[in-house]
């Protein structure tokens, strides 16, 4: 299959001396695929993308200004080629085996989501506060739309193209990836939920606001249209 790994930054700056390393263990994660490794670097400001542009193998995409992490996402989606794209946190809170399990989860699924809270996943090391935010919005996001999905708001999936561009435009920030979920179940999209270990991230610091985000869920969690179940 040909897939393209969409890997978002914004003042990554910390994370750059360990990307090869990363890029590497993605394509061997991903061996038997042609695959194409494609960062959005998200208006950085502390040298994120100069630092990518020179990492070999790697195409770049650049914001002028941050625009957020949903925006960033769909830049990669609209610009991925192939089959399918992958959307993977270079911060390595998921580890790149998760990838393989995505991309198997497509032959019966147009999305293909990573799940920490799915009775087979888990999580270590993440805060308290965070953890409770995540679950909650999933919980609410799951009898909003009445859909037996365990996690709503990881980012780390696999998308068949071109049925993901239709998803599109999303929200420019933390939410996208709940928004993304909830349209694909609303237009009809197979959904797989593939279980996963989430994980403190490897180096650098997380950019959401948590109060901010939370109202934001809240807010799209009041817009969103209630729909049947479609999850496989």
């Amino acid at each position: 299959m040909k897939l393209t790994v969409i890997l978002p930054f914004y003042d990554e700056a910390a994370l750059l001396s360990s990307v090869p390393d990363l890029l590497a263990r993605v394509r061997q994660a991903l061996e038997g695929h042609d695959v194409r490794l494609l960062a959005i670097d998200d208006g950085s400001s502390d040298g994120t993308g100069a630092g990518l542009e020179a990492i070999a193998g790697l195409d770049v995409l650049h914001h002028a200004r941050n625009r957020g992490v949903g925006a960033a996402m769909a830049t990669g989606l609209e610009s991925a080629t192939g089959d399918a794209a992958l959307v993977f946190d270079p911060d390595e809170a998921y580890a790149p085996d998760v990838l393989p399990r995505l991309v198997a989860a497509l032959d019966k699924a147009d999305v293909a989501t990573a799940s920490p809270y799915h009775p087979d996943g888990g999580v270590e090391g993440v805060g308290a506060f965070r953890l409770l935010l995540s679950r909650a919005a999933s919980l609410l996001y799951r009898l909003r739309t009445k859909a037996p999905l365990k996690t709503f708001t990881c980012a780390v999936r696999a998308y068949r193209l071109p049925a993901a561009r239709g998803l599109l435009p999303a929200p420019e920030d933390f939410t996208a990836a709940a928004y993304l979920l909830a349209k694909a179940l609303a237009e009809g999209l197979r959904v797989a939920e593939v279980p996963a270990r989430l994980r403190v991230r490897r180096a650098g610091r997380s950019k959401m606001r948590i109060l901010r985000t939370a109202r934001a869920h809240l807010r799209l969690l009041r817009d969103l249209p209630v729909t049947p179940p479609r999850h496989r």
